[in-house]
Formats: structure tokens, sequence, C-alpha cells
């Protein structure tokens, strides 16, 4: 009876253990998530007082000190609310999430009113790239002032209300800038309603024009807005709008085919493969995984000497998909080939950490082409969107860290729990090889990464 008994107790105490080791190992995350996000009574509370006490309840990054600025701010935001409209509003949800400094805390859709324009910073400046029919003689236009201000000032000014990296800052204000709640809440207009631009024409001729705002709220979402650029995009309710990257022709790789957000090309006369991975999530025509696992065949198949990996696109979603690809694809190739890895400011998320691993597994023979990724090494994410009750203001709330530049110590309870298994430590990971279109390269369908990868490949 004694022997059962024990074998009992050994039989209940080994699930014990292993759940222990697994809190033990940063568990509780998977836990939180699971569970979603502790909500305040939206019956009872102002969007105000439910955008302070939800942050507080789920917000996990931040230092001390950040923690306390969000708490001045954020009881500021509560005493000034019956003075905000909701644009107001979101604004200022906007400039306290960016108290903690981390992209993905950040206002994901603020439903602002916005122009009939979508605009892009090319290297060169800030350019129409999709337009309502009606502003069809806009497009590709540059960007001089708004308001009698250059736009490089208006996006330093912009610096309190966008969280992260210089190229992140300057990809999430070609949302802001197309808002003129924007502008008021900036302090360089009064009028929502409408704003005023100093156009240049590709000719050369100027144009000052006052654009009015569209009065439906489109909605939009931070991770993804990138999508204006791209040829055939009807995202955000977009649908009939023009846009410039339709009438480029022929199209350089990293704009062909889409909407998918994937491509595989094999490319003869520089002996590569080369894979767009615009995004590391399954599509309902692609399974990613058995997607990378067709592009490693085509790397053998075709004894490739070596492999482009465009990620300047990759937004995140669930870098588990690309664990097996990242790891295997340097193997795949000959001793003297190499890896370019293609990179820009919406290189973020899971796509950052896909970068990390490829260069990591990679080693010598990995090669960074582009600019610099959208977000620092070690970052919050693995969270949940939460949106305001009464406005719909949506913000992301991050509950772990990711720690690719001096990887995750096993019982750091911060540290996102697969990344002790699945993390890599890079140091560094900036382009070797800098690389950025200018908008005359986007018409004429150059692109600068893949010039300077062959320029590379050529002098080899």
């Amino acid at each position: 009876m004694r022997v059962m008994t024990r074998a009992v107790v050994a039989l209940l105490a080994v699930p014990a253990i292993l759940v222990m080791v697994v809190l033990a190992l940063g568990g509780w995350q998977l836990v939180r998530v699971a569970a979603g996000p502790k909500l305040p009574s939206s019956a009872a509370t102002d969007d105000a007082q439910y955008f302070r006490d939800t942050v507080l309840a789920n917000e996990r990054s931040g230092s001390e000190d950040q923690r306390k600025a969000f708490d001045a701010l954020s009881r500021e935001i509560v005493a000034r609310r019956p003075s905000l409209d909701d644009e107001a509003l979101s604004l200022e949800v906007a400039r306290g999430l960016a108290v903690f400094d981390n992209a993905h805390t950040h206002v994901t859709d603020s439903r602002l009113k916005r122009l009939p324009l979508r605009f892009h910073w090319f290297a060169d400046g800030l350019y129409v790239v999709k337009a309502r029919p009606r502003y069809e003689a806009l497009l590709g236009a540059r960007v001089v002032s708004i308001e009698d201000l250059d736009p490089e000032e208006l996006l330093r000014q912009l610096r309190p209300f966008i969280p992260g990296v210089e190229g992140w800052r300057r990809y999430r204000s070609e949302y802001f800038l197309s808002a003129p709640a924007t502008l008021r809440a900036l302090g360089v207009s009064t009028d929502t309603n409408v704003v005023a631009f100093e156009f240049r024409k590709r000719g050369g001729a100027a144009v000052n024009l006052a654009i009015p705002v569209d009065e439906k709220v489109l909605p939009s979402d931070a991770f993804r807005e990138f999508r204006h650029l791209l040829p055939l995009d009807t995202s955000f309710e977009t649908e009939g709008w023009l846009r410039l990257a339709d009438g480029i022709d022929p199209k350089p790789l990293y704009l062909r085919d889409v909407p998918s957000p994937y491509a595989l090309t094999w490319l003869e006369s520089e002996r590569a493969v080369y894979v767009r991975v615009s995004g590391s999530v399954n599509t309902r025509q692609i399974d990613l995984p058995t997607f990378l696992a067709q592009a490693l065949h085509d790397v053998t198949g075709h004894h490739a000497k070596h492999a482009i990996v465009d990620m300047r696109f990759n937004w995140g979603g669930g870098y588990e998909l690309t664990r097996r690809f990242s790891a295997d694809l340097a193997k795949a190739l000959p001793a003297d080939g190499k890896v370019f890895i293609i990179t820009g400011p919406n290189t973020f998320s899971a796509g950052l950490i896909m970068a990390a691993r490829l260069v990591h597994f990679a080693g010598g023979k990995a090669v960074v082409v582009g600019e610099p990724l959208g977000d620092r090494l070690r970052f919050w994410a693995e969270g949940f969107p939460v949106a305001l009750p009464r406005s719909q203001v949506e913000m992301y709330l991050s509950t772990a860290a990711h720690d690719f530049r001096g990887g995750c110590r096993l019982f750091d309870q911060d540290c996102f729990i697969l990344d002790k298994f699945m993390g890599v430590a890079v140091g560094e990971l900036t382009p070797s090889v800098a690389a950025r279109n200018t908008f005359e390269d986007f018409m004429a369908g150059r692109d600068a990464a893949m010039l300077r990868i062959r320029e590379i490949i050529e002098r080899r």
C-alpha cells in the first residue's frame, strides 16, 4: 500500500514540478495573454479614465520613471477630458503611450479624420502616393510645406506622439501628417476641416492648395499602413482610390505579385533565389512554412550560390512560422555564398526577429542591405489590442520583452518564454550596405537595395 501511495504521489508531483518550471521560466506571460487584458467597467468609465486604468493594469514595458511619467500624464488627461473632443483625446492617448518609448505600445487605430491623400517618405522627401480620384493631379507631388512648415520640422514636432526609433517615427508620421487634428495638437493650425499645402509636381510646377478633410473616419492599422505604397492596394477602405505604384512598368521585385505578401523568384544572372517575406503569417492562399520550405527546395534545386530575403515590409506575426527557414537557409548555400537580407523601417516585431535569426545562423554569409529596422533589438510586445469603449480608439499594450541584442537569461521573468529556446543574440543589426530609394528610383522601377546587391555579386 505504501509503495502504491508513493507511486501516486510521484505521479502527481511530476506535472506539478513541470508547471513550476514553466512558471519559473516566464510561463505567466502565456497565462496573461491567454486570459486577455484586465479591463475596467466600460459602462461606468469615461474613455480617458478607461485608458488610464487599462494601461496601468496591463502594460508591462517601461522603467519606473516612465511609469511615473505615465501616471502623471494620464491624470492630466483625465482632468482635461471635458475640454477634449474624441480626436484630441486620441492624440493624448498617443502622447501618453509614447512615454514608454516602446514602438509596439502605441495607438494602432487613432480614429482620426484624414485627408483624401496618403503619403510616403522617400530618401528625398515626402510624396503623395495614393489619392481619391478628384486629386489625381497630386499623385507623385512632393510635399513642400504643410501649413507653411517643412514636413521635416513637423516630423521633429511629432516626437512626443510617436515612440521608437527614427525610422519607425518617420513611417508613423505619414499617418499623423494626413490628419488635421494632429496639426491642431501641434499648435500649427486651428482648423480641423482643411489643411494648407504647397506641393511641387514632377514637372517642377509649384501648387498651393487647401485640402479638405474626409468626413468619414476610415480604419487604419499602425503596423500595416505601409500598404498604401503598394500597387493594387485597396486596404483600409480605399477602394476606388488611385495609386502611384500602379503606373510603374516594369515593376521591381518588391512590388510584383501583390497583394500577396510572398514571392519566390529564381534570378539566373545572379545565381540567387529571391524570397519576399512581407509578413510572418499564414494567408488564405499560402501556408508560410510550406512556402519557405519551397524556397529552400529551390535553393538546392537551382544550386543557388546566394539567397536574397526581402523583409523590408515584414511587419510581424509569429516568428515560429519562419523558425526552420531562418536556421536552415545559410546551410543550403555553398561556403562562398551570401544571404542578403533587405531591411527597412517596416521590418518589425516577428519580422525583426526573423532578420536577427537569419543573421545569427548565416554568420559570415550574412549581408544586411537597406535601411535600419523599425525597432530596437530589445523591445516589448506579446500583448493585445484594446479599444476605448466610446471613441473606439484602439491601442496595443505589451506584456513581455524580446531581447535579440544580448539574448534572454533563462529565468528572466520579463523575457518572452519562447525566446529562451528559439532566441539568439546578434549584438547589433544595422545594414552594412545602406540603400534607400529616392522618388525617381521608385517611379523608374529601380530598387536601390537590389542594385547594391547586384554590385556586390558582380564583384565577387
